[in-house]
């Protein structure tokens, strides 16, 4: 590693992440697309919860409880973990529990000053809120502890648009989003997508799929025990001065 330089890593499932100054979690499909959505259409914050129990307890006016488990809305919750459906916050918290992105967003949690929450929907966004000269770990949220194409994906065009000294997960992530001509392609082709279609949410697949289209991000403001409080992130910087994600996200290692 280059004297001085700050680190950029991947940590291709949850379980990989190591200390680092700034987390950005991916779910691409498809909690961290809901949570942008979410803090994009009006609810004043997202409280990730890392069970249905703990969800459930948080119930109470001006709150709408949002959730998954294996793809499928969970019963007696007002709505599943579809960001296209997920209604107009109207100043509401949202209560979200999802099987792989919010125990994802705990665990960063624990070992990063700052987490933040991305996806393709607000990937200009994140690149914007992230901190020259720090250490950032891009952490996948994957599909019950394996890897996932999307969100890897995702981390190669994420780090190609950060400066800093590349892990090989870095170089790993920077060639397969260099392996796909369009954002579609790899959604499309992962096995969360297969899941989406078996149960007949496939529309979700081309929404999630879109590319920059919020300006919103959320990051990490509040934990509890099983936890974590997403807000909208308050201020951003500027990405590095004539370089976007889009001029720079077909780069490899």
């Amino acid at each position: 590693m280059s004297a001085g330089a700050p680190a950029l890593d991947v940590a291709f499932t949850p379980a990989d992440v190591r200390a680092t100054t700034v987390a950005v979690m991916l779910d691409v499909l498809r909690a961290s697309s809901t949570l942008a959505m979410a803090l994009a259409s009006g609810y004043a914050r997202v409280l990730c919860c890392d069970g249905v129990e703990r969800a459930e307890a948080l119930r109470g006016p001006g709150r709408v409880l949002a959730g998954e488990r294996e793809c499928r809305p969970i019963p007696g919750f007002d709505h599943g973990n579809s960001p296209a459906a997920l209604p107009p916050g109207r100043g509401r918290e949202l209560v979200l529990t999802t099987s792989n992105g919010c125990p994802a967003i705990l665990a960063a949690a624990a070992v990063a000053d700052e987490v933040l929450v991305g996806s393709l929907l607000n990937l200009d966004a994140v690149v914007g809120a992230i901190a020259r000269d720090v250490d950032v770990t891009v952490v996948c949220a994957g599909t019950d502890g394996r890897f996932a194409l999307e969100d890897a994906y995702v981390a190669g065009r994420l780090t190609a648009c950060l400066e800093g000294e590349p892990s090989d997960a870095v170089r790993a992530a920077r060639r397969i989003a260099a392996a796909y001509p369009d954002a579609y392609e790899p959604l499309r082709e992962s096995a969360d997508a297969a899941v989406l279609r078996a149960t007949g949410q496939e529309d979700d697949i081309a929404f999630c799929a879109r590319d920059s289209v919020l300006d919103v991000v959320g990051e990490v403001t509040a934990l509890a025990p099983g936890v974590a409080t997403v807000s909208p992130r308050t201020a951003t910087r500027s990405a590095t001065p004539g370089v976007t994600h889009k001029q720079s996200s077909m780069r490899a290692g």
